[in-house]
């Protein structure tokens, strides 16, 4: 019991209720627009708007590797007290950032018009808007990851806050003025941009001149590969879903799935802070040789206690939950709910076994993230005959993926041990 009160009163706990308060505003400023955009559009215009979400989530592929490693290597720096050596990882990782960033500008602005003729979209102009802001969605990780692994969490969650009331209030606006889904997708560029400001401003005291060495960066190349392979694995199953939907759906199925997806989503995103916070407190215990496989299961119990209550209330009222959502016309999705809810939270469970081997360096776990991603995509497209199917796909691919992930990592010695035990008593 003294054991549980001491974790509870952890940098971790009070860390990671500091940021999930500040997450359940995000979520719920974020749940708002979409819900506004939802009504204002109907399912059609909606499913359109959707998209450039589904692209702004799939762009983590990219932000999360950068802010994770730059997390990651000022957590260590900080415990060390070495701030010269961190000020010139984050210039070497701004300007690596800052170079992705303007290729996706120009990707967008070439490839808008086959991209809209792919997905069906009334318009090529929203994919050139959300490329134009993307250099500053980059820049912004970098900044929040130094935040991260600094402990700055304070900061780090008023960075959240700008982001989400930036955006609703902008595209708000301008949809209310008639710009439609463009003005909606206004409101998200514009976003990132005063996000980048604050978060920007909030760094201080590591400016330098200095670059680093090949080897310092071959060893944040290192870092980022298996990052970037989770994230990878992240966005095929957080999103490949909603583009297949797209893709194989008429376009009002599509927006309703993209409603029940919204909906599904919130454990995933209700529990991100605490993968947030356990990422650098676990790098720092590491470094300084103190012992940190508690936080684990400590982040385990407060997703799972999360996620529980929102699957039970999408078992029981769906029809309620997606009526005060989104209206009656998206009723069709109720009963699936929390059969979606149910993957989700699955996948949340896996993603902090993920994260806490990639704090300390370890990265082959993240290959289990792209094999459950890749399942994902190939049960779907030989699966849809309906959205039932398609989220029954999900639910076992992230069974499987939490089980695995638990067998090899927790599960797989005990087990030897007890046969072991077993055959020597035999």
């Amino acid at each position: 019991m003294n054991k549980i009160k001491e974790l509870l009163r952890s940098r971790l706990a009070s860390a990671s209720a500091l940021l999930m308060l500040s997450m359940t505003v995000v979520n719920a400023g974020n749940y708002i627009y979409n819900l506004i955009m939802g009504r204002w559009l109907g399912p059609s215009l909606f499913a359109d708007l959707s998209l450039i979400v589904t692209l702004l989530l799939i762009v983590t592929f990219l932000t999360a590797p950068i802010q994770m490693t730059a997390a990651r290597y000022a957590a260590i720096h900080t415990a060390d007290g070495d701030g010269k050596t961190l000020a010139s990882l984050r210039r070497f990782i701004w300007f690596a950032a800052l170079g992705i960033g303007l290729t996706l500008t120009v990707f967008f602005a070439l490839f808008a018009p086959a991209l809209k003729n792919f997905f069906h979209t009334q318009s090529s102009l929203p994919f050139v808007i959300f490329g134009a802001a993307l250099p500053f969605a980059m820049l912004q990780s970098v900044e929040r990851g130094i935040l991260q692994g600094r402990a700055s969490f304070k900061i780090l969650a008023i960075s959240y806050q700008v982001e989400m009331w930036s955006r609703l209030l902008v595209s708000i606006l301008l949809v209310a003025l008639g710009l439609s889904v463009n003005g909606a997708v206004i409101g998200i560029s514009l976003s990132f941009v005063f996000t980048w400001l604050v978060a920007r401003s909030a760094v201080t005291g590591l400016e330098t001149k200095k670059n680093i060495s090949k080897e310092v960066q071959f060893e944040l190349l290192a870092f980022a590969a298996p990052v970037l392979v989770s994230q990878l694995g992240q966005i095929l199953i957080n999103n490949s879903d909603v583009i297949l939907v797209k893709r194989f759906f008429e376009t009002s199925e599509a927006g309703k799935y993209a409603a029940l997806a919204l909906i599904g989503r919130i454990v995933f995103f209700a529990t991100w802070s605490v993968v947030t916070t356990m990422f650098p407190i676990v790098a720092q215990k590491q470094k300084m040789g103190e012992p940190h496989a508690h936080l684990l299961w400590v982040s385990l119990g407060i997703v799972a206690g999360v996620s529980l209550p929102i699957v039970l209330l999408a078992l029981f009222v769906p029809q309620w939950v997606v009526t005060v959502l989104f209206g009656e016309k998206y009723l069709g999705i109720a009963e699936l709910l929390w059969l979606y809810a149910l993957a989700t939270s699955l996948y949340a469970m896996a993603n902090v076994v993920i994260n806490y081997r990639l704090s300390l360096g370890m990265g082959r776990e993240t290959g289990f993230a792209i094999a459950a991603g890749i399942a994902q995509v190939l049960g779907i497209v030989s699966f849809h005959a309906s959205l039932a199917q398609v989220v029954y796909v999900q639910v076992i691919v992230m069974a499987a993926l939490f089980l695995a992930l638990m067998w090899r990592n927790f599960l797989r010695e005990r087990a030897v041990a007890l046969l072991r035990v077993a055959l020597r008593h035999a």
